[in-house]
């Protein structure tokens, strides 16, 4: 068992808690612990659909370009390139994409259709022979997809190996020291061809995003390079289709369209599990040839491209018709063992109860159905599939968004409730929605008043101002029931709501009364001081002036004496 988490993993830098990538995984491989999203080594299937998906480029998969660049170093390193390709570069581009590769080192360019050719054939002969199932198993995520979760069903794959395992061998067969790198849309090859069971023979998997930026480094402009062909036998047409959806069909010789119920293609998760699911009881479909990839292999999320779906379609189907050849490869292939086997890889099952659901009911507030909405909001289809995702232990109460919506707004309505203002909210007739207790209590009123105008408590004017005039904020001084109050009132544009705040600030004035009484008591104290200090000085005064007048009287006495 390969693994998964080397592979592919979440950047917890770029990661923002989005859920887009809980939503988008086909498999709910995707957890979130502690607020950070992670991925289940165990569920993956390395489709990277979390990579397409992801806004935040948090879905990062292992690069393999420095691995390669050793590779060059000391070997002969030989590239084959998947058919998707054209789609990537386009038809003009994609004729120049040889010159590009041999320029960074590579010995020879291959195209992986010619494995899709020998694969195709040994499919249509194995199927028809009754050897094995008829569900093609050229794409690993469906492999993987039906070894983990449909492990009862494992007998439905046809056992041949896909083409890039079928081309990689037919290459060794020729050049037995030779390195080989397959160059291609899809993440899930990178486990493909680390398995145990094919060791040795594809030695590095480069998506087509490593190579452009591979190249972008090596400063490699494909438009200022020369048209080139690539080397090997050569593939037929319909094998370079392989990446579309039926190319597997065209290329094995089976009946083409639509009427056809016997051979079937599908492309995208949700229609290859359904016509998977289809395929266990079906005696009609003898082949199904399904990529798990929107669009099939064109749709990969190892392609960064300018072109659509569509034009992407439409470069292929060009190149094809360009590169019309049909050579003889059973030389090349004949020797080449392209069996394989598939290994069932079940989900450990856990046991989950009715209870341990209405728990978690109850731990995000859903008791009541009507709360449980469906809405998908948290990356799941309903409430009960989150509901088992959180005893699982892939999910947690937050995500739920209507919880946490309704937590905050319990949050915000106790700290309403508490304030020591008074706060009261008018509709656009200016009648009464909700008010605070400090408000009631101010207003010697209680909620059998509620509908009633505002007017019924108190001056109505600032209300009547803001709400004409759209007013953002007013603010007032009003007296009402023997108080005194700091009014401020807003309007509320996007509510058609008015908000009136008021303070209390009674107690403010009476303050500032009996700081005034204090500095008059004060004063008039510092006055009474000033006088009685001033009648001290006049008293003094006059005892030493009459003390003088005697002191003087007595010395014109001893004088007289004198003579």
């Amino acid at each position: 068992m390969i693994n998964t988490s080397e592979i592919l993993k979440t950047s917890k830098a770029r990661c923002r808690d989005c859920y887009r990538c809980v939503r988008a995984c086909p498999v709910n491989a995707i957890g979130v612990k502690d607020n950070q999203a992670y991925i289940d080594p165990e569920r993956c299937i390395l489709c990277g659909t979390c990579v397409r998906e992801c806004p935040q480029k948090a879905k990062v998969y292992r690069d393999d370009v420095e691995k390669v660049q050793k590779l060059l170093i000391t070997n002969k390193v030989i590239a084959t390139v998947a058919p998707s390709f054209a789609g990537v570069y386009g038809d003009v581009m994609g004729f120049r994409l040889p010159a590009a590769l041999r320029k960074l080192g590579f010995y020879k360019i291959e195209e992986t259709s010619i494995g899709a050719d020998a694969a195709a054939k040994k499919s249509r002969e194995k199927i028809n022979s009754g050897e094995c199932g008829g569900v093609c198993s050229a794409c690993p995520a469906v492999v993987s997809y039906i070894e983990k979760y449909m492990s009862d069903n494992v007998d439905l794959l046809t056992t041949v190996t896909s083409p890039m395992i079928a081309h990689a061998k037919i290459i060794k067969q020729s050049y037995p020291d030779a390195k080989v790198v397959f160059i291609g849309p899809c993440i899930a090859k990178k486990g493909e061809a680390d398995k145990e069971k094919y060791a040795g023979i594809v030695d590095a998997v480069l998506t087509f995003d490593e190579l452009d930026k591979w190249l972008e480094a090596e400063e490699i402009d494909l438009s200022s390079l020369p048209e080139s062909t690539f080397d090997g036998v050569g593939a037929t047409r319909a094998a370079k289709l392989f990446a579309l959806p039926g190319g597997m069909l065209k290329t094995a010789g089976y009946p083409e369209g639509a009427a056809n119920s016997s051979y079937v293609h599908t492309s995208g998760a949700e229609n290859v599990k359904m016509i998977l699911n289809a395929a266990i009881t079906s005696k009609e479909m003898e082949v199904v040839e399904p990529l798990f990839c929107p669009g099939g292999c064109i749709g990969g999320p190892g392609i960064t491209s300018s072109l659509n779906i569509f034009q992407r379609k439409a470069a292929i189907m060009r190149f094809a018709e360009k590169n019309d050849i049909i050579p003889n490869t059973e030389e090349k292939i004949i020797s080449v063992n392209l069996d394989t086997e598939f290994e069932a890889q079940p989900m450990e099952k856990l046991t989950i109860t009715e209870q341990q659901i209405l728990d978690c009911y109850e731990a995000t507030g859903k008791m009541n159905k009507e709360m449980r909405l469906d809405c998908g909001a948290c990356g799941y289809a309903n409430c009960r599939e989150n509901a088992i995702a959180m005893i699982q232990g892939m999910a947690e109460p937050q995500m739920c968004l209507p919880y946490m919506r309704r937590l905050a707004e319990r949050r915000t309505d106790k700290i309403i409730e508490s304030s020591p203002n008074g706060i009261v909210i008018l509709d656009e007739n200016l009648c009464i929605l909700s008010m605070n207790s400090s408000f009631k209590g101010f207003f010697s009123c209680t909620d059998s008043i509620l509908g009633r105008p505002i007017s019924y408590l108190c001056d109505d004017r600032d209300y009547v101002y803001i709400n004409n005039n759209k007013e953002k904020m007013s603010e007032s001084v009003i007296k009402c029931y023997g108080k005194e109050f700091h009014q401020l009132s807003y309007y509320l544009s996007d509510a058609k709501q008015v908000v009136g705040i008021y303070v209390d600030i009674s107690a403010v004035r009476i303050n500032e009364v009996k700081l005034q009484a204090m500095r008059s008591k004060t004063l008039e104290q510092v006055q009474k001081l000033l006088n009685h200090q001033v009648e001290i000085a006049q008293e003094m005064t006059k005892f030493l002036g009459e003390s003088t007048a005697k002191s003087e009287a007595l010395m014109e006495g001893l004088l007289e004496d004198e003579n």
